[in-house]
């Protein structure tokens, strides 16, 4: 990641810290699954729409993820840029992380909230894989 976002990702979530909270890892994930269909219907109805000239690819929404030794922050990605608000603070020992699994285009991997009904899903690009194994080797360890 990008050293001038790590910096913003960081002071967005500073004032939180506990005393002594040390800082693991600032990494970009995206969350959540977006169905084949709805990613084939979402292309066909711009296609038709825009008479083939716009291509549209729909994908899960995406966050800054910052991992320090007690707890996971996960940052606002609004439009590419860091956002203002901490949208999620889970406690370490509140998480389980499942194998980072390849697929053709993608590299993802289930995420266990104590509490939460079903599994989150974060998923990164192949080109960003060294990425997704920083953070699968910092959730599993």
């Amino acid at each position: 990641m990008n050293q001038k976002y790590a910096q913003k990702c960081l002071a967005v979530v500073a004032p939180a810290f506990a005393p002594g909270e040390q800082v693991t890892l600032v990494e970009s994930v995206a969350i959540g699954k977006v169905p084949a269909g709805r990613q084939v219907a979402a292309a066909a109805l711009a296609g038709v729409v825009s008479g083939g000239t716009v291509l549209v690819a729909v994908k899960p929404r995406a966050y800054y993820l910052v991992l320090t030794d007690r707890r996971m922050y996960l940052v606002d990605n609004v439009n590419g840029r860091v956002g203002r608000s901490i949208v999620s603070a889970t406690p370490r020992e509140k998480i389980t992380a499942g194998p980072l699994r390849k697929h053709l285009l993608t590299l993802s991997m289930e995420v266990r909230f104590e509490g939460a009904a079903a599994p989150s899903r974060f998923s990164w690009g192949r080109v960003v894989a060294g990425s997704a194994r920083a953070v699968a080797e910092a959730l599993a360890g």
